[in-house]
């Protein structure tokens, strides 16, 4: 049995520039428009050119299907000998196995090319590696989050959204309920004030290759977005791209509460209450916030006055992550992330302060188990551990 659609492409000016027959990866496949999205298949296809036709076979996430016209697509183009997609495709499903009906695209369905592909061409916001978005970008002075990036242009200053695929450092993790926020600590100041952060890096998950690849061009872009506030003599200026042991990374806030008087306060970001959470689970109420001790009774002062804020971060599932998981969940994850961007001018400290704000998260492959220590087990009163003894004993045992 077959299935026939049609479909159009989503970018008509886009060449392919295959080498017949030669195996390719996803991302030059994001021409094509939503093709493998209805496919039960992966990350690599092979494309073999006929006259006027071309095949298209799909693999599955670890190995070839069982045979290569399992799943099979046709496509059929007026321009075939330029693999220019600026024309519409007949494109027919055959599947030997029974016919199932046709999926929507869905979380579980999502592909790293499809994922490339919508961080392009979603109309909300930017990809932030996409070049000269400076062009595209202005300051609204006075916001609430400061001094706030805006798309240029509009009738009505909205939020310049940039998003990208990205791991959060290990490194300075304060994506916690707390932030680790300590009261006896002068330098933290007020906690009704408190920001969770932690630090983007390029991403080193085989299967997202363009992270790690697209990183410096996303640096470069917030270098510009920084640079167009002028600079004031004898200040300085705190980025929000920082370099620790090597690595550049950037730094990513959200603030944990808000004043419940602040809803009122319409700025061009706003549109409501960003921080409700009368729909949400007790989890996520102020009075059961799981902070630590040291902050229980500040903690209890702004219950009546503020609102908390939990962070707009979902799971592999698309699910609301607890306060509680969020290390577990978050540290050393590859995320798909959402944020804008904003400056602070200090006067009183003389800086000038940048930051990347949280808008949305999406963990799209859960952190990696830490490194195992074959020493953790061996009694000490044993004398030392022989590793070699050990590996072969293990060996033997196994045989």
């Amino acid at each position: 049995m077959a299935a026939r659609w049609f479909g159009t492409v989503i970018d008509p000016d886009a060449s392919l520039d295959l080498d017949l027959a030669q195996d390719f990866a996803w991302p030059k496949l994001g021409s094509i428009d939503d093709l493998t999205d209805n496919i039960q298949g992966r990350l690599e296809v092979s494309l073999q050119s006929k006259l006027g036709a071309a095949t298209v076979t799909s693999f599955n996430e670890s190995s070839p299907l069982e045979t290569a016209s399992d799943v099979t697509v046709e496509l059929t183009t007026t321009s075939v000998p330029s693999f220019l997609m600026s024309q519409a495709m007949a494109l027919s499903l055959t599947k030997n196995a029974s016919p199932k009906p046709l999926q929507s695209k869905s979380f579980a369905t999502r592909t790293p090319a499809s994922i490339l592909r919508e961080l392009h061409d979603s109309p909300e916001g930017f990809y932030a590696a996409s070049p000269r978005l400076i062009r595209h970008v202005e300051y609204f002075i006075g916001g609430r989050d400061g001094n706030i990036l805006v798309s240029k242009g509009g009738l009505q200053a909205k939020e310049f959204i940039i998003r990208g695929v990205f791991e959060i450092s290990r490194n300075d993790f304060n994506f916690t309920p707390d932030a680790n926020f300590n009261p006896s600590n002068v330098f933290h100041g007020r906690f009704s004030d408190v920001k969770l952060s932690c630090q983007l890096i390029a991403g080193r998950n085989d299967r997202f290759r363009f992270s790690s690849e697209d990183f410096p061009d996303v640096l470069d872009n917030i270098a510009h977005f920084e640079g167009l506030i002028p600079r004031e003599r004898d200040y300085e200026k705190l980025s929000a791209v920082s370099v620790s042991l090597g690595q550049r990374s950037i730094r990513l806030i959200h603030g944990l509460f808000e004043a419940k008087n602040e809803d009122q306060y319409d700025t061009a970001s706003d549109e409501g209450d960003d921080c409700s959470t009368n729909s949400l689970s007790s989890d996520f109420d102020i009075s059961t916030w799981p902070v630590a001790n040291r902050c229980r009774g500040r903690l209890e002062d702004l219950t009546s006055t503020h609102n908390v804020c939990p962070l707009p971060a979902y799971d592999t599932d698309h699910g609301l992550i607890p306060p509680l998981e969020y290390e577990s969940k978050l540290k050393g994850a590859l995320v798909e992330v959402h944020m804008a961007f904003c400056h602070h001018r200090i006067k009183n400290a003389k800086r000038d302060v940048f930051n990347a704000i949280l808008r949305q998260l999406t963990v799209l492959s859960p952190p990696a188990a830490m490194p195992i220590n074959p020493f953790k087990r061996h009694r000490l009163d044993t004398g030392p551990l022989n590793l070699n003894t050990r590996n072969k004993k293990a060996k033997y045992s196994s045989s």
